[in-house]
């Protein structure tokens, strides 16, 4: 029964099989989880390790500090990324006059390639790191608090409430899972919104964040109440604004704009002239530099609207790196980033449950070796879920040839990395989300 539901009876209507590899892109997902992961080491022992000679390399030049302590921006990278690839299939079959791809088909394929890796890694966090961290009858201590974590995160709903937000304040990371379910979940919705009326739905969704992003911080405060009177324990309201400010509707920009730069790619015939590339060129290369700037020496330059500087300036050096002057990326596309691409949504499950305990459970005199040591664990873990968890549910249930009209750009073999993201503490001091494709 099970396995006739799971089943995927039309796997040539997904992104690999449509478009085959993007290399840029699975170098783009490398660049954002190492960016997230230097970030959260950062953050968990700047001032716990004040010897940690990373860190101190790191506090020694400014705008590499700017950098590394925004890391969470990263996640942002991985909310443009699930945009531009998961809509491709509708764009392409419009294109081709074919019909829609199948709802029931995305949302198999959705299933298959983020449940297992997460349900494996849950089972870990429940089991073994939680433990680790806070004490072998922590559980029995908090029977309640488990009972309630587990069908949450099981649901992916553990970031609707504070009780669960965190999950267990060991993986806090895995907030954004429950943003990409609900984003899976009308994606088959809105991809034909985008089909018919792009830039309509575009500027839609961008409102709608927007005023949600306002709303969460200046008004619905029912809401905010109720969501006050779930915590564990008393919570700041500033801390409750933030865990709704980062609701899904917070980032449906984020996913809108992602998907214009697939649409962009995918109708691109080339060709840019050397003005129009340059033009593009130095647009990203302004729009990195103010977000650099905005968050170094100008924050809250543009007030509310500072959020908005990451995905903009993201979405340019994107759609230059992939569409415009697509050497960029090809240069980016290194095997090291690639391969931190393919194992991105793993090492995003895994690498903050490791650094909490290494922090507590590691040499402390170790040095230059400390992150070293935590890196490999991460990496190895990660390739050992990727090689055994992910790739045998991502390969479909019946063989189909491999198409022999990709779109203009793909290269001949399938991308089988995921896109996540994330950033990860309690939700009052975290900002940001992933994606798997």
């Amino acid at each position: 029964m099970t396995a006739n539901v799971l089943r995927d009876v039309h796997p040539e209507q997904g992104v690999r099989a449509e478009v085959g590899e993007i290399a840029a892109i699975e170098a783009l997902r490398g660049v954002a989880v190492l960016w997230v992961i230097l970030f959260h080491y950062w953050v968990l022992r700047v001032d716990a390790f004040p010897k940690d000679p990373w860190n101190a390399f790191i506090a020694s030049v400014p705008p590499l500090r700017a950098i590394v302590s925004n890391g969470y921006l990263g996640v942002e990278l991985f909310f443009l990324i699930t945009g531009f690839l998961l809509t491709l299939p509708w764009f392409r079959h419009a294109l081709q006059g074919r019909p829609a791809p199948s709802a029931r088909g995305f949302y198999v394929r959705r299933i298959r390639r983020i449940v297992p890796a997460y349900y494996v890694q849950l089972f870990f966090l429940i089991v073994v790191f939680v433990p680790l961290y806070y004490g072998s009858n922590y559980w029995m201590r908090n029977l309640g608090y488990l009972a309630y974590n587990i069908p949450a995160h099981l649901s992916f709903l553990h970031y609707t409430t504070p009780l669960s937000s965190a999950s267990m304040n060991v993986n806090g990371a895995l907030w954004t899972l429950t943003l990409e379910a609900q984003y899976y979940v009308i994606l088959p919705l809105l991809a034909p919104l985008f089909v018919r009326a792009p830039w309509r739905t575009l500027v839609a969704l961008l409102v709608i964040a927007t005023a949600w992003r306002w709303f969460s911080l200046h008004d619905m405060n029912a809401f905010v109440a109720w969501q006050k009177s779930l915590a564990y324990k008393d919570v700041p309201e500033s801390a409750i604004r933030h865990l709704v400010e980062t609701q899904l509707p917070a980032f449906l920009g984020h996913f809108a704009l992602g998907v214009m730069l697939g649409r962009a790619w995918l109708l691109s015939k080339g060709g840019w002239s050397p003005a129009t590339t340059a033009a593009w060129v130095v647009a990203a290369c302004g729009g990195l530099t103010m977000v650099y700037l905005v968050h170094s020496s100008l924050p809250g330059f543009f007030g509310g609207s500072t959020w908005a500087t990451a995905p903009i300036a993201f979405a340019l050096a994107m759609h230059v790196a992939i569409t415009v002057a697509p050497r960029i990326g090809q240069a980016l596309a290194i095997a090291p980033l690639r391969f931190l691409g393919r194992i991105s949504y793993s090492a995003y499950l895994y690498h903050l449950p490791f650094l909490f305990n290494w922090n507590l459970y590691g040499p402390a005199d170790w040095g230059w070796m400390s992150f070293a040591t935590y890196a490999t664990m991460v990496l190895a873990v990660s390739y050992l879920s990727y090689r055994f968890v992910e790739i045998p549910f991502m390969k479909p249930a019946r063989k189909e040839p491999w198409p022999t009209n990709a779109a203009p750009g793909a290269s001949g073999a399938p991308s089988t990395s995921p896109t996540t993201t994330a950033s990860g503490d309690a939700p009052s001091t975290t900002i940001a989300s992933s994606s798997n494709s």
